[in-house]
Formats: C-alpha cells, structure tokens, sequence
C-alpha cells in the first residue's frame, strides 16, 4: 500500500523561495493548523501537483509560483519534492521544478524538468532515475501510487474550491464518477467489440454472396476456355486463305501497273511527234519574224557572250560606286542629325545658366536692402549706398554677430540672477515651514493620546454596561443547569426503556434464520438450473422456427414477381432452386443461340465495311493522284484548264513571232537603200515620183522610223519573246501525259469506285440494324441470366433456411422430450422468486437493524451532547463571576483616563496658537518670492525675445550670403559665357555640313543617268544571241523527229484496248474476295477479343473460390469469439459496476447515520440510473437523501453544513472502495459550514476510522483545519502525539513547525 514520508517546498505560493519548508507525515493521521490564509491548502495543493502534474483551478500565469514582485526579483524558482513509498513498498523521489519570470507584459511561467527516482539510499546510497520529463511523470506517479489520476485529483487529494463536487450538476458528476469508476475505459471497448463483430456479419453476408458468385464464375470460365480453342483455330485458316488471296491480288495489280506504264508509252510517241513538228513550225515561224527586225552583228558567239559578260561587270562597277556615294550620304546625314541634337542641349544649358545669372543678381539686391534695414533696426551705419563691396558686407555680418552675443549674455545673467534670488527665498521658506512642521507633529501626538484615552474610556464604559446583567445572566445560567440535569436523567432512563441491545440481538438472529433459508433455496436453484437451460433451449429454438419461416416468407413476397416473370410459374420453397436451375439451363441454351446468329451477322457487318474501307483507301488514292495531276497542270498553266488549248497557243505565238522576225530583218535594208537613193535624187522609189523639200522631210520621217522599228535592239527583243515561247511550248508538251492520266482518273476509274462504294454502303445499314436487334436480344438474356444468378441465390438461402428448419424441428421434439421425462412443477424462475423475496425480507430487517442501531446511537449522542452543555454552562457560571470581580477596577481606570483627557485637551489649545502664530511669516513671503518670479519672469521674456530677432536676422544674412558665394565658387557666370561660343561653333558646324551633303547628292544623280543608258546595247546582243540558238534547235528537231518509232507504238495501242479491261476485272475481283475474308477474320478476332476479355475477368478463378471459401469459413468462427467475448465484457462491467456501487453506498450509509446529528435525514447514497438499454448502456449518478423511506436529491434540498458532510463522507467512501493500494486522504477544511454537534460527531467517526485503520502501516489521514477545539477533540482521542502547525513570520512568509499536542 502507498504512503507519503516527506514533502519539500520552496518558492510555492507565501512559501519563501530561498529556504525550504518540509512536513513530515505521520500514521495513521497527521492534523495540520493554521490560521486562514497561513498557507494549509498550499500544502494539499503541493502533494496533487506532485503526484498529477495539475495546478489548483485559476492559478494561469504564475499565480501558483511565489510573486516576484514580493521576492524583489525578476526570475523566482519553486520545487516541490515529495518523498514517498510506491504500492509495491519501493522508496520513491519525486521532484518538479516551475519558474516565473517577470516581464513587462506580466508574469511569464515555465514548467522545468523534474526527477522520478528511486530512493534506495539507506541500502547502496544511490538513486537510480527512472523520468526527468513532465509528461512521462504524470502518467507514471498514479502507477506507483496504486490508483488512477481521477481518484488521486477528486479523491485523494482534492482542492477546497472543488470539495464539493459531489453535489454538483448532473453532467459535471457523471464525469467524476465514470472517470472515477473507469467505465469509459472498459464501454469503448466493448462498443469497438460490438461495432467490430456487426461489421463483420455485414462483411460476411457480402463475403457469402462473393462465394457462390466465384462458383458461377469459376464454371462459366471453364465453358469459355472450351469455346476459345475452337474460335482460335477458325480464325487460324481464315489467315492462311485471306494472306494467299492478298498475295494473289498484289501481283496482278503489279502486274496491271507495269502492263499500263508499256502499253501507255505509244500515246507518248505520238504525242511527242506531233509537239516536235508544232515546236518547229513556230521556230521557223519565229526566225522570219526576227530576220526582219534584228540587227546582225557579225561578231562570233563566243565574242557576243563575253561582251554581254562584261557589260554586268561595268553595270556592276556603277553600281558599286553609287552604292558608295549613298553610303557616304548616310553618313553626312548622320553627323548633321548629332551636330543639330548638340545644339539643342547647348541652346538648353546656355538658358539654364542665363536664369542662375539673373538669380544671382537679384540675390545681391536683396542683400543689400536686407544690409540697409538690419543697419537701421540695429543701429548699424555706414551701408545705405550701393552696391557694397565683400569686404563690407563681411564687416556688417561682424557687427551683428557682436550684437547677437550680446543680447544672449544680458539673457543669461537675467536668468542667474533670478534662480539665485528664488533659491535664497526658498531656504527661508523651509527654515519657516519646518518650524511649523514640529508643532503640527506635536499637536499631532497629543491629538492620537486624546484618541486613544477616548477609545478606553468607551471600551470600558461599555463593559460597564455590558456588567450591569451579569447578575441575572448568573441566575439564568443556574436555571439552565437545573433543567438539563434533568433533561439528562430522562434521556437516560428512556435509553434503559428502550432495550436497544435485545432488539438488534432479536433483528440479527432472524437475518441469520433467512440466510439459512436463502442459501438451501439457492442449492435447489442450483439443481434446476440444467432445465431451465433446457427449458430455455427450447424457446429459443421455437423462435428460431418461427423467425426462417418468416425469412422464407419475406424472399418469396419480395421476389414473386420477378420468379413468375422468369420461371412462368408461382416460387415454391420446396421446388424453388430446381426450377431456377432448370430455368438457367434452357436460359444458356437461348443465350448459345443468339450469340451464334450475332456473331454470324457481325462477320457479315464487318465483311461489308472491311469492303467499304478497301475501296475507300482506293478513291482515295486516285483522287490523291488526280489533285497531283490537277494541281500540276494548274501550277503549268497558270490558271488555265486545257493542256491541249494551251499548247495550240503556245504554237501560234510562236509562229507570228517568226513570220514577224523574218519580215524585220529584210525590210530594214531596203528602207535604208530607199532612203539613201531618195535623199540623192530626191525621188520615191515606192511610186517613182519627184519629191519636194516639204514631202522629202515627211518622206525622211517615215523611212527612219522604219528603219528604227527594224533595228538591231527591237529584232533582239523579238528573239527573246520567241525563245521564251518556244520554251513554254516544249514546257506544255511534257505535260500532255499528265494531262491524259487525269482525264482516265477523272472519267473511268473514279467514278467506277464511286459507283462500288455506294452500292456496298447501300447493303451496310441493314447489316447493321439486323446485328443490333440480336445484339440487344443478346444483352436481354445475359440481363435475365444475370436476375436468374440473384434468384437462385436467395433460392439457395431458402433451401439452407428449410434445411434449418429441419433440424431445429428435431431439436425441439428431443427437448419437449427431456422436459416430459423431469416431471418438475417449480421452475428455476419460481425459485429465484422465493429467493428474491426472502432477500427483501433480510434487507428490511437491515434496514431496521440499521435504524434501531442509528437511533440507539442519536440517543447516546444527544446524551453526550447534554453533558457536555452542562460542561459548557459550568464553564460560563465560573466566567460571569470573574466578570463581576472586575467591574469595579473598571469604575477607578475611567476616572483615571478622564483627568487624563482634559489635560491633554489643554495642550492642543495651546498649540493650535502657536501653529497659527507661526503661518502669518510664511504667507507673507511665499507672497514676496511669487512677486519676484513674475517680475523677473516678465524681463527674461522680453530679452529673449529680441535675443530670437537677432538669431533670425542672422540666419537670414547668413542664407543670402551662402546662395551669392555657392554661385561664385561654381563660377557659373564664366561657364555662361563659354557655353555661348560653343553655340556659335556647332552652328559653324551645321552649316558646313548641309553644304557638303548636297554635293554627294549631285554626284548619286550622275552616276544613275550612266548606269540607265547601258540598257539598249545589251538588248541587241541578246536578240543576236536568241536567233543563233533558234537555228540550232530546228537541227535538233529534225534529227529527234527520225528517231522515233511509229510503227511500234501503233501495235502497242492495239495490244492495250484488248487486254487492259480484262486485268482490270480480275483485280477487282480478287479485291473483292480477300476484302471478304478480312471482315471474316476481323469479326472472329473481336469476338476472340471479346472472349479473352471475358477470359481475363475469370482469372485465377480457381484460386480465388478457395481462397474465400477459407476466409468465410474462419469469419464465421471469428464473429462467434466477438459475440463470446461481448457477452463476458458487457457482465463484468455491470457486475463490478454493481459491486462498487453497493460497497460505495454501505460506507457512507454507515458513516452518515454515525456522523449526522440531525433528524431530518436517515440516509444518502449515490443513485445510479442506467441508460441507452442493453446494446450502448450508460450511467448517470446523483446523490440523493432518504427520509421515511423516500429518496429525494440532495442537491439544491440540503444546507451548507450537510453538503459538506455529506461531500466528506463520499470521498471517505470511495477512498474506502477506489483507494485498496494507496492508504491516504486528504481532508481540508472539514468542519467548514458544520455546527458544533456535527464538528464534534465527525470528529468522533474520523477517530473511528483511524483507530480502525491505525494497523495498517501505511494509512494515513491528513486533516488541514484552523478549528482549534476540532484538533483538541482529535487531541483527546489518543490518536496523534504531535501535529504541524503553519503561520506566517515577520516577513510574511509561511513557516512550517511541530508541535506536541497537550
């Protein structure tokens, strides 16, 4: 069992905090007084922190550490230190350090680490640390005590401000008491067992259903495994037979490529016949043109082209050097752009520095009118002319600083003078004043005696009066005693009467005769007790019977629709899972069906879009190619659409550029020789006729235009026209081929492929629609099939419920049997009900014991109390005739103080004159130094006031003179003038430049009339040029012409229109035939898709089903271990909870009806109301009375004293009950509230207990109490030698002493 040795504070509250207080606690009761506010409770409040880590209520901020403030320190440190005996006899140490800072903010505490150690010195003289951190201290001290950290707070250890507990409201006391009993503890788990074991049938009830599903599954899988070698080895030969086509179908379209490439070459023979033959008719054509135009220049070809050569080259010097020119121009631009920004800023900076100049100035002129009026303020002359030089300026600034300082002198002696007069006025001032301060402390003194001489006089006066009574107040107490004593003699003889003694022999002796009784009806009970299992077993059989039928009831009801639906006929328990099984069977039939006509409808769909698809793939390819042939025609053309008309145009231009040619070159030298001749013989050689000199100048006229439009430069410009068409029309004749395959692309084979898209397209969307309905007439039996799984899963649970009804029928016929063959008449119930009743009649008899020995008990206690009120009364008689002894002392001291009063009256006249005598001196010169202050007050205005004149004349002078010299010493004047020059130079500069920019214009234009004029020469030889080559392709073309073969092509073309469309029939049909077997094949590989994902959903199937077969066969023991474990759980607590509460409620009975002295109250109890049923049961409490047999509430019914009472005798109580390991109870302050009686009555029980308990080593009883006759009354019981008495000392301090009672 726990005790306590030893406790150490320091620092803790009133306790000092640079020594330590330590109490000693003895066995079995330790009394600790003090008057209040000593600090008693301190030391309970010391012992819970110990050993729960808590602090009293409101005791945040440090209020439970010693003030700093008091200890004159910024930091305090408290320990408290407990030394104690653990529950298993082992010598422990407790230490917990806290600390308080102040702060400006307030107080600042901290929890310090602590020790938990075990203290072996007196076997090794070492400690051995078990904890230095807080929180692992808390949870380990209610351990080492034997108790829970609920019992030590509430119970053991319980604050003052929370003594009364028990009596307060229904949530705070419910959970006092469940944490005091643990039941929280204890409920959460058995809420954790029954939560657990309901979510486990619910998972179980799942985890059933998942097992008859994997057995589905595991047979479905099984079929599919069967059906997917089948379709795998199908779609294996369809491969074999599509790829053979496929490969067949590629060659004859190589074929067919390279048949149509040879045969199609004749049509390029002939074409490219007739493109030469139009090529050199529109050459020829060409070349009379350009005869008839160009001027021939003999020179050779090598020598034409290296002239033209060079001419790029001297074009190219041009160039370069006007290329120059324009860059030197850019660069004259941008100097002129640098040199006009220039002279933007200058033209900036040089207004700038001209407005500083005109501030300069004007800062001088204010100077000067600042110079003149300061002069004539101050009286400061010589300085009205203008302007003034430096020097006299800084002689006038001179001048006014001497005056400056000379004004603040005169203010500083002005203030000397007046501290230095005011502090000789205040020196006679105090001389006076403490004069008159010594009579006004005597008048003073003598005024306090007056006081206290008066206050004598009163008290005893008063006592006088009070002593005129005591000689009746004498003979009233004499009265008084007469009638108790014989108050006392009757009580005492109606005690006799009364015969307690045999009465509760009589009560005992009955109680023993029913516990006989009881005990030989619990051996029949015993006897009985197998039927009534039996008997028992078969009720709950029955209701098992009734309770499956039910169940069938309720599937067959809720599922009747949907089973006539499926099945066609009304559900019968006792056919329902054949006819279910029967109606999947013929269901799967169905459903075999069906999915063979989707799969066949599907190959035929996919058959028809794999067709669809190769077809697309081919138009498309075909358009591809004929947007190429288009776009490339178009590209050639420039927007025109016939390649044929185009090169039918090409060959005309060529031809009239020709004829055109050919006609120039010959015309120009007769129109030359005409015009010679004509000018000589002044003769038309057209019409032979004499020309005059105005004719001759019309005839000159025309022939040189002529001869100019036959010049060399326009015939070269008609040989490049020619050139250029002969090559467009070269270019136009190899696209004719291209043209012809877009033709064929565009008028055969597309829309041939159009025609067979369509008609395919057409058969699609009644393949379609037809695979769609059976698709939904297959997901309409797989939907059924599906209904059909969950019927014969409830089939299968009533198979399993009528199954269960079988056997318990035959259980139910075997008990009835047994129960047949006992032939009992009494049950186990009519037993346990005689029982019951002879338990009540013994618990009246308790009861009665119990109130005759409560009122034996009242009666010896009012006989006590009667004694010891005469006791009371003797005591008193003695005191009023002391009393009257001393009346007549108190008659002479009166007369004594009165002659004392008057005298001392006399003295405070006296001084009161003198007081009034002395003032009149300080009046009258405390009213000359206030004159003086003003006077002098008044000067030291005025003289700083114009010390402040000066200061700001000054400043003024000294601003001015700092802005003039800043200007000078920056030189600002001399840079205003250079910038000024620097304007003029840059637009010097400018000028220069513009001048310079104009010229490399000038020069640009030049060299662009060169280059312009070199364009006509190099026409000529270019049209020399052309015409040469023009010469050489006739030659070219002819000998291309006789190398063609005519004849060959001609029996390609005839070899073409015979054999080409049959090629063309047999690829389409072999299209057609590999295209089929590609939509068969596709179709069977999605269904063997399809299947495999089906596949995929069963896999490892087989290892599932064992796998939860296992697990719902070991759920099924588990949720029965959980129910065992509930059942066991859910007893025990309510069996201790029971217990407790009995043995709880036995305690305080006993020890009300022993302590309570009243009458209105035969007993209190705890009553506990269970709530929320069997499945979530808890418990309120409330602490109730008993009168007459009827219990009311305690709480807001009983006064003050009795809930005291009442709340000490709870704890007592559950200490009793909850407190087996750990002997110790703290009672502070327990006669608080109580009358004399009661104070007396508890003092009494209190000595009871110890002296019951007082063998028991290690229990202890701390009583805290300022009641000095309860300690006398515990004193005189022989149950203590010493006690602890707690005061302060002179410092305020609590102090801690022994003292031996007695």
């Amino acid at each position: 069992m726990a005790s306590l040795n030893k406790l150490a504070i320091r620092g803790i509250r009133s306790f000092d905090d640079k020594n330590i207080s330590v109490i000693e606690f003895f066995s079995p009761v330790t009394v600790i007084v003090g008057h209040n506010g000593s600090g008693k409770t301190t030391i309970i409040e010391c012992l819970k922190y110990a050993t729960t880590g808590d602090q009293p209520p409101n005791t945040r901020g440090g209020a439970f550490v010693h003030d700093p403030n008091m200890a004159n320190e910024k930091e305090v440190k408290a320990q408290v230190k407990l030394r104690f005996h653990a529950a298993n006899g082992t010598r422990m140490l407790a230490v917990r350090n806290l600390s308080v800072t102040k702060k400006k903010g307030g107080l600042t505490m901290k929890t310090l680490e602590g020790i938990l150690s075990i203290a072996d010195a007196e076997k090794t003289g070492k400690r051995g640390t078990i904890s230095t951190k807080c929180a692992e201290m808390d949870a380990e001290m209610p351990h080492l005590l034997g108790v829970s950290k609920s019992v030590l707070e509430n119970v053991i250890f319980c604050h003052q401000e929370e003594s009364y507990w028990p009596l307060a409201e229904a949530s705070v006391l419910k959970k006092k008491f469940d944490d005091i009993f643990e039941a929280t503890r204890y409920t959460k788990a058995l809420d954790s067992i029954k939560s657990l074991r309901k979510e486990r049938v619910a998972d179980q009830k799942a985890e059933k259903e998942r097992l008859e599903s994997l057995s589905k599954e595991k047979a479905h899988a099984d079929k599919l495994s069967k059906r997917l070698a089948e379709l795998s080895s199908s779609i294996a030969a369809k491969k074999a037979e599509y790829e053979e086509t496929k490969k067949e179908y590629d060659d004859v379209t190589i074929a067919n490529q390279k048949f149509h490439d040879q045969s199609t070459r004749f049509r390029e023979i002939y074409m490219k016949q007739e493109q030469l033959i139009e090529r050199r008719k529109d050459i020829v054509a060409e070349l009379e043109t350009m005869k008839a135009e160009l001027k021939e220049v003999p020179d050779s070809d090598e020598l034409i082209d290296s002239r033209l050569k060079n001419f790029d080259s001297e074009l190219a010097a041009s160039n370069q050097k006007r290329r120059e020119k324009q860059t030197l121009l850019s660069e004259e631009e941008d100097s002129l752009s640098q040199l006009r920004s220039e002279h933007v800023k200058l033209v900036e900076r040089q207004a700038d520095l001209q407005a500083g100049h005109n501030r300069h100035q004007e800062n001088i002129k204010q100077r000067e009118v600042a110079i003149r009026t300061m002069g004539s303020k101050y009286g400061i002359k010589g300085y009205d002319h203008s302007p003034l030089e430096v020097e006299q300026v800084a002689e006038f600034c001179t001048r006014l600083s001497d005056i400056q300082k000379k004004q603040n002198q005169d203010t500083e002696s002005l203030q000397s003078d007046g501290s230095s007069k005011t502090a000789e006025y205040q020196a006679k001032l105090q001389t006076l004043n403490l004069e008159a301060g010594g009579l006004r402390m005597q008048k003073d003194t003598v005024r306090a005696q007056i006081v206290d001489l008066q206050k004598l006089v009163m008290k005893d006066e008063a006592d006088l009066d009070a002593a005129q009574t005591l000689a009746g107040d004498l003979q009233r107490l004499a009265s008084d005693m007469e009638d108790k004593q014989a108050r006392l003699e009757k009580m005492q003889a109606d005690f006799s009467t009364a015969n307690y003694n045999v009465r509760l022999e009589e009560k005992v002796k009955r109680i023993g005769e029913l516990e006989v009784q009881r005990n030989s009806l619990n051996g029949e009970f015993r006897t009985l007790s197998s039927q009534a299992d039996t008997r028992a077993k078969f009720d709950l059989k029955r209701a098992e019977v009734k309770s499956k039928a039910q169940d069938i009831k309720n599937i067959l009801q809720i599922h009747n629709t949907k089973f006539r639906s499926l099945v066609g006929v009304d559900p019968k328990p006792e056919t329902l899972e054949r006819d279910i099984e029967q109606a999947i069977a013929e269901k799967d039939n169905e459903y075999r069906e069906t999915e063979d006509r989707y799969h066949s409808a599907n190959r035929n769909l996919q058959t028809l879009e794999t067709t669809v698809s190769n077809i697309q793939k081919q138009l498309i390819q075909k358009q591809k190619e004929l947007k190429d042939a288009e776009k490339k025609v178009k590209a050639e053309l420039d927007g025109g659409d016939s390649v044929a008309e185009a090169v039918k145009e090409a060959l005309a231009e060529v031809s009239v550029r020709k004829e055109t040619s050919s006609s120039v070159a010959g015309t120009s030298k007769v129109y030359e020789s005409m015009l010679k001749q004509g000018k000589t013989k002044k003769l038309c050689l057209a019409c032979n006729r004499h020309l005059s000199d105005h004719e001759m100048i019309v005839y000159e006229k025309f022939l040189n235009d002529q001869i100019q439009k036959a010049s060399k430069s326009s015939i070269e410009g008609g040989i490049d026209e020619l050139e250029e068409w002969e090559n467009e029309l070269a270019r136009l004749q190899e696209l004719l081929p291209i043209d012809a395959t877009r033709e064929r692309l565009k008028n055969v084979e597309i829309p041939a492929l159009e025609t067979q898209k369509s008609d395919q397209e057409a058969l699609i969307p009644d393949a379609a629609a037809n695979t769609e309905k059976i698709a939904e007439e297959l997901a309409a039996i797989r939907r059924q099939q599906k209904e059909l799984g969950m019927l014969k899963q409830h089939a299968i649970n009533v198979s399993q419920i009528q199954k269960d009804i079988t056997v318990l029928q035959k259980d139910i016929a075997s008990l009835e049997r047994d129960l047949v063959a006992t032939g009992s008449t009494r049950t186990a119930d009519d037993v346990e009900q005689e029982i019951d009743g002879i338990q009540d009649q013994i618990r009246t008899l308790d009861r009665e014991k119990l109130n005759l020995a409560n009122e034996r008990d009242r009666s010896l206690a009012g006989q006590r109390n009667v004694e010891t009120e005469l006791l009371k009364h003797e005591v008193e008689q003695s005191e009023l005739r002391n009393k009257l002894k001393d009346r007549d002392m108190t008659e002479s001291r009166i007369s004594i103080n009165r002659v004392q009063l008057a005298t001392l009256n006399s003295q405070a006249k006296d001084l009161d004159a003198q007081i009034a005598a002395s003032n009149a001196p300080i009046v009258a010169l405390e009213e000359e130094l206030r004159q003086f202050k003003f006077d002098i007050n008044i000067k030291i205005k005025e003289a700083q006031s114009h010390a402040q004149e000066l200061n700001r004349s000054v400043d003024q002078m000294e601003q001015i003179n700092k802005t003039i010299m800043d200007y000078e010493r920056q030189r600002r004047g001399r840079k205003l003038q250079e910038c000024s020059q620097h304007v003029e130079d840059v637009q010097a500069q400018i000028a220069a430049a513009s001048l310079e920019l104009e010229n490399i214009r000038e020069a640009i234009r030049l060299v662009d009339r060169d280059i312009n004029l070199g364009g006509a020469v190099q026409a000529n030889l270019r049209e020399n040029a052309r015409f040469r080559k023009l010469k050489r392709d006739i030659v070219k073309i002819d000998k291309d012409i006789g190398e063609l073969d005519i004849e060959e092509a001609a029996r390609a073309k005839r070899n073409f229109e015979t054999k080409w469309s049959q090629a063309q029939q047999r690829a389409t049909d072999l299209m057609n035939a590999y295209s089929a077997l590609g939509g068969e094949i596709t179709s069977m590989e999605k269904q063997l898709s399809d299947m495999k994902d089906d596949q995929n959903e069963y896999k490892g199937i087989t290892k599932r089903y064992t796998d939860q077969l296992v697990k719902v066969k070991m759920a099924d023991m588990a949720n029965a271990d959980l129910e065992k474990y509930a059942k066991a759980l859910d007893n025990a607590i309510m069996k201790y909870h029971s217990l407790k509460m009995e043995e709880v409620n036995d305690t305080m009975r006993h020890l009300w009806n022993k302590t309570y002295q009243g009458t209105d109250i035969d007993g209190i109890k705890i009553a506990s109301d269970s709530e929320g049923g069997t499945a979530k049961r808890t418990y309120n409490y409330r602490v109730v009375m008993t009168k007459d047999q009827v219990e009311m509430d305690m709480r807001g019914r009983c006064s003050a004293g009795q809930k005291m009472l009442a709340s000490i005798i709870i704890r007592l109580a559950l200490s009793d009950s909850f407190g087996q390991n750990c002997g110790i109870l703290a009672l502070d302050e327990p006669t608080n509230a109580l009358d004399t009686e009661n104070i007396d009555a508890l003092a009494a029980s209190l000595v009871d207990i110890i002296n019951e308990r007082k063998n028991h080593a290690n229990f202890q009883l701390i009583i805290i109490t300022h009641d000095e006759n309860f300690l006398r009354k515990l004193g005189q019981s022989d149950v203590m030698e010493y006690y602890w008495r707690v005061s302060r000392d002179s410092r305020q301090k609590s102090v801690i002493e022994r003292e031996r009672f007695g």
